[in-house]
């Protein structure tokens, strides 16, 4: 038998102890990777991080509008305008709005938005509607955005630059104005607080971005008229604009029957120095206000002035000098009488709603809407200006909620671990389905419908895995329709034995994918009876998930985004089990101490893959930083 060696059997324990620690020690320093099980090594509670790439903002914006009149307006992460070769800003076409709303009947707003987390702090809000600023630039502090639009407060904002403040050499004036433009000569009895009837009419006579109708466009040099052969006061009131340009306006007398080298002769007036209103992001001084009025003076044959009274009979043509308060230099002038253009064409139009005439130019752009700037003319007494002009109805206030306002669409991809309540392999790519979605929303920001199009991309799984998505709102208040790619089997549609609209899309996705080898688009559309307030519905892609096994029946295994609740088929004996910390009472769903998620939103991603069985980190090394930091930072990872 062998001798027991008490001392070198020690030895030996020390130098294997010493090894172990040694190499438990460079472990840990080497042990850098982001694995799901890493972190406090605390296995009962719940990362917090919930692996959003969107962010919750609070909206707030008022406009200063007269009763009853709602803006239609945009929300943009960055300027929604680019300056052309010519200096003058165009409305881009590459970019989208993040939001858009409709103000109550006194101009205000006020509500909880769902936007990208990917983002700075600066916000753009843009309407075309007339009688209020077009663009104001804002920022978000603490996730607030916080926007009082009106005059006043752009007009302070917008920084002063190079500007006149006096005629330009061969126009005259009818008094002064100061450094921002506004003139000093205002008739205050003739300001008018434009109704919302009218603002309305307008702005669906003459659309931003649509062809004006060629019935409104003529050359318009409106008569005195008077059927009394009376003599008339003749005034104009700013309406508004969509033009970026700060445009000089003005204008021209001459005697019915003048030779068109008399009209180039007649002196030119300046009424309003500087339109411009469209902006508190551009460095352009802001001087009017929708209703400012200016009593014109009749300038006889003689160029003298004879006071504000015109004689019956009188011609007045209208020009505009293109963003000439910021250029001095600037000689592009467009004419109401079409023969004085030097491209010959026409650039005003006019209608008339009842008595209330309103006289439209079309500046250098070529976009053919001809809202650029607008002004209302009038006389006293009100039968002296009568133009031959269309009349336009009054619009009536609106009077139903299931006409459509205005939509929204929203894009991104959904990628699910089909292992809950256990971990898998965090690869994110059992179910990956990619969605485009238009909802459709009344004048109250409800939501009408939704046109939901939802592509199976991929399918890394061995299970069969359904796909789904719940709305919320009940299934009674629903009318489901799929529209492209539809089954005969009762298995797609609506869910019957679930209480809120849920939609089964397809139960297969091997099969939708054909293993890899193809993808398959379903479109739906979703009808509600009566209209779900945005806010409670909220926005795309809604609660989507999948059900493991195709099973349709309870008791079944689905797996959610994380806090998004599942439905009544869920086997609810596997919550807060295995890897999973739900914690229902508290309004925590599908959660873990690890740090992956069993399901993620990547809100506008176009593409998204992983490599089977290897964790995302590995596929997207952003990710991790992104977690770590609690998605302050490498908020783009997946792009």
């Amino acid at each position: 038998m062998k001798q027991f060696n008490l001392r070198q059997t020690s030895k030996m324990l020390t130098t294997l102890l010493c090894s172990i620690m040694i190499a438990f020690t460079l472990a840990s320093c080497q042990q850098d990777a982001y694995n799901p099980d890493n972190g406090k090594g605390d296995e009962s509670t719940p990362n917090t991080f919930p692996f959003e790439t969107t962010s919750s903002i609070q909206l707030n914006v008022k406009y200063d509008v007269p009763e009853g009149y709602k803006v239609l307006f945009e929300v943009y992460l960055e300027d929604p305008f680019v300056l052309d070769q010519d200096g003058q800003a165009v409305k881009r076409t590459d970019i989208n709005p993040v939001i858009i709303r409709m103000t109550d009947d006194n101009g205000a707003y006020n509500g909880k938005e769902v936007i990208t987390a990917d983002r700075g702090d600066e916000v753009y809000i843009y309407t075309s509607y007339i009688g209020v600023p077009g663009l104001f630039k804002t920022t978000i502090n603490n996730n607030v955005v916080n926007a009082d639009i009106n005059y006043e407060s752009i007009s302070k904002t917008a920084p002063q630059t190079r500007a006149y403040t006096t005629a330009p050499a061969g126009y005259y004036t009818l008094g002064t104005w100061d450094d921002k433009g506004r003139p000093n000569y205002l008739d205050t009895e003739g300001e008018l607080s434009l109704s919302e009837s009218i603002l309305n009419t307008i702005n669906n006579t003459l659309k931003e971005g649509k062809y004006c109708p060629d019935k409104y466009r003529q050359s318009i040099d409106f008569k005195v008229n008077d059927p009394q052969n009376r003599s008339a006061e003749v005034s104009v009131r700013f309406i508004g604009g969509t033009s970026s340009a700060a445009s000089t306006f003005g204008y021209y007398c001459y005697k019915e029957g003048a030779s068109l080298d008399d009209i180039k002769a007649a002196k030119k007036y300046i009424v309003f120095p500087n339109t411009f209103t469209a902006s508190n992001a551009w460095k352009k001084p802001v001087a009017l206000k929708s209703g400012n009025s200016v009593k014109l003076h009749y300038i006889d044959e003689n160029g003298v002035d004879q006071g504000t009274e015109f004689p019956n009979g009188t011609r007045i043509g209208w020009f505009l000098i293109n963003n000439r308060f910021m250029n001095p230099k600037e000689e592009k002038t467009f004419y109401s009488t079409t023969a004085l253009n030097s491209d010959k064409r026409t650039h005003t139009a006019a209608f008339r709603i009842n008595d209330f005439v309103v006289l439209s130019f079309e500046d250098w752009n070529t976009d053919s809407d001809y809202n650029d700037v607008m002004f209302n003319v009038w006389s006293n007494p009100i039968e002296a200006i009568a133009p031959e002009v269309p009349e336009v109805p009054q619009e009536k206030p609106d009077e139903g909620d299931q006409s459509v306002a205005y939509s929204m669409t929203y894009n991104g991809i959904v990628a699910f671990e089909d292992n809950w309540p256990a971990k898998g392999d965090y690869d994110l790519n059992d179910v990956i389905v990619k969605y485009n979605s238009v909802m459709k929303f009344n004048t109250k920001n409800e939501v009408l419908n939704t046109e939901d199009t939802f592509t199976a991309l991929w399918s890394g799984a061995t299970y069969k895995n359904g796909f789904a998505y719940q709305l919320n709102t009940d299934r009674s208040n629903v009318t489901t329709e799929f529209t492209e790619n539809p089954s005969t089997s009762t298995a797609q549609g609506l869910d019957k034995d679930i209480a809120k609209a849920t939609v089964n899309v397809f139960v297969n996705a091997l099969d939708e994918t054909g293993n890899n080898t193809k993808t398959s688009t379903y479109k739906i559309k979703n009808t509600f009876k009566t209209p779900v307030d945005h806010e409670v519905f909220g926005v795309a892609p809604y609660n989507p998930f999948i059900f493991i096994h195709s099973n349709l029946e309870a008791s079944r295994n689905e797996v959610h985004l994380i806090n998004h609740v599942p439905t009544e088929k869920v086997n609810k004996e596997l919550l807060h089990t295995s890897n999973d910390l739900s914690d229902p009472a508290n309004g925590l769903y599908y959660v873990a101490a690890e740090s992956y998620p069993f399901a993620i939103h990547l809100i506008d991603a176009e593409n998204f893959s992983t490599t089977e069985r290897i964790s995302i980190d590995q596929s997207y090394p952003k990710f991790t930083n992104w977690a770590k930091s609690g998605g302050k930072e490498d908020k783009d990872w997946y792009k």
